[in-house]
């Protein structure tokens, strides 16, 4: 619980001092703005890492890789590993980050919007 109250913290003094560097101006609508673009992108890294690892894609690289190599080359196709065993990251640290920042934004698009 506190490395998550740590990692809030954290994320809402990143995007406050991105504001200011690209806005020079700290108002309730580029928060939302910039809060959105991050806590999106956190979220969609998230799932991505998500997808890969759940072996979706497996079956398709495989595929790919045998219609689209050459004959000689196909020895060296069942060596290759596949992308679930590629992607080493884990999807909650995205979730934790990207999540609360969503949170946080629709806070104060409510605030905003009354």
């Amino acid at each position: 619980m506190k490395k998550i109250a740590v990692n809030v913290i954290v994320n809402q003094l990143l995007i406050m001092i991105l504001i200011l560097v690209i806005f020079g101006k700290l108002t309730i609508l580029e928060y939302i703005n910039v809060s959105f673009y991050i806590g999106a992108s956190y979220l969609f890294i998230g799932i991505l890492v998500l997808i890969l690892q759940s072996g979706f894609f497996d079956f398709f690289t495989s595929s790919m890789k045998k219609v689209l190599s050459r004959k000689h080359e196909r020895n060296e196709l069942t060596t290759m590993r596949p992308p679930s065993e590629v992607v080493s990251m884990k999807a909650t640290f995205f979730f934790q980050s990207g999540i609360p920042i969503i949170l946080v934004m629709l806070g104060a698009l409510f605030i905003y919007s009354s």
